[in-house]
């Protein structure tokens, strides 16, 4: 990595906690760029792996869900951003399979 690309990344990373500074409460977290990490294209992905999770039963399903390499780069603040994203997205699409389920047995 040049100057230049580290000084943009510096500046990047100055500008995300900026936002993350001016953000009260659940719903601004989706301006920021940690909530783009688990986007709409990603979702069947995602939701395939809640499919395994719940029927395998995992005890603790957040470690099968986490990007662990993703997560590693994340600050403090960051890593809880994610966190509390992606168990919201795993209750919306664990649900989201419980409906279907309901509906293949019926």
């Amino acid at each position: 990595m040049n100057g230049r690309e580290m000084l943009k990344a510096l500046a990047q990373q100055a500008k995300d906690r900026l936002r993350a500074r001016n953000c009260k409460g659940v719903n601004c977290v989706k301006d920021n760029v940690i909530r783009t990490v688990i986007i709409k294209s990603d979702d069947e992905q995602l939701y395939n792996k809640v499919k395994d999770v719940v029927n395998l039963d995992i005890v603790n399903p957040m470690a099968e869900l986490i990007d662990i390499n993703y997560y590693k780069t994340l600050t403090n603040e960051q890593k809880e951003r994610y966190f509390f994203e992606l168990s919201d997205k795993f209750r919306e699409l664990k649900s989201r399979y419980e409906k279907e389920k309901i509906k293949q047995v019926n």
